[in-house]
């Protein structure tokens, strides 16, 4: 980015996402000159507002009648298999 009263090359100082656009803040070292930009939407913003889009449209997942049909954890259901009778 170029200054805008000297024409110099300004410097990034800082650029700030948390209201979800992205917003770079620029500082000219020869004259001292701070300006900034908005940028857009930023892209945390945009995969949120996808995820969120997503869980609404997913149908609702069942769960299971009793923990005796399925064990909570991986160890359980491992050792599951060799202890099963029959």
């Amino acid at each position: 980015m170029i200054c805008a009263k000297c024409g110099a090359l300004v410097d990034q100082t800082d650029k700030n996402t948390f209201t979800g656009r992205v917003i770079r803040e620029y500082e000219c070292c020869k004259c001292g000159h701070t300006d900034w930009e908005d940028d857009g939407v930023a892209l945390w913003q945009v995969l949120h507002d996808a995820n969120m889009e997503a869980a609404d449209a997913a149908p609702a997942q069942p769960e299971p009648q009793s923990s005796q049909e399925r064990p909570a954890s991986f160890w359980q259901r491992l050792t599951g298999l060799f202890l099963r009778k029959g």
